[in-house]
């Protein structure tokens, strides 16, 4: 009887550790992403984007979003803009050479969710709500879909009175591999 119970109690925590979260869920950032942003001035998009995705579409409270981009890898199409976009005024790339957000929880909202977490761009932390949609393509692919919005001067990103409008829109694409 005494085998019996620690052969049981081996195979429960086989079962618990061989399907943990952070193995099974893990994905890998495919290089076929695209983060863009744009409003009614200016558009483009970033080159260099990376992260730790961790997310199960029914197991929400142990999901784990840590994404960065790198604002160097800015391409409007326009060395010149490219640079002006670089440039202390606006991300200050050299100061500031990632933008970050790091998740803390994830809410599912119908077919879709909200992930909650903290953006770090240009020095300045902010509470951040992000919708998205996840569709799975098999077993080992899926892909992360999402569209907002956020103020740049919540961020110190420009002046009122550089002619550019103060909301700019991100969309991203973030097709996901095991």
């Amino acid at each position: 009887m005494k085998r019996f119970i620690s052969l049981v109690t081996l195979s429960i925590l086989w079962v618990a550790f061989a399907f943990s979260p952070s193995e099974n869920n893990a994905w890998k950032i495919d290089k076929k992403y695209a983060v863009k942003f744009f409003n009614k001035s200016v558009g483009g998009e970033f080159l260099s984007f990376k992260g730790e995705v961790i997310f199960d579409p029914i197991q929400l409270e142990n999901n784990r979003f840590s994404l960065s981009v790198d604002p160097m890898s800015v391409n409007t199409g326009n060395k010149m803009q490219n640079g002006h976009i670089q440039n202390k005024d606006w991300l200050d790339s050299k100061a500031y050479p990632s933008i970050d957000f790091t998740s803390t929880a994830f809410e599912k909202v119908g077919e879709s969710y909200n992930v909650l977490g903290e953006m770090n761009m240009h020095g300045v932390k902010r509470k951040m709500k992000i919708p998205f949609t996840f569709s799975l393509d098999g077993k080992n692919k899926g892909v992360v879909k999402s569209t907002f919005s956020f103020n740049r001067f919540d961020y110190n990103i420009g002046s009122p009175t550089d002619g550019v409008d103060s909301v700019m829109t991100i969309e991203v694409n973030m097709p996901l591999k095991k």
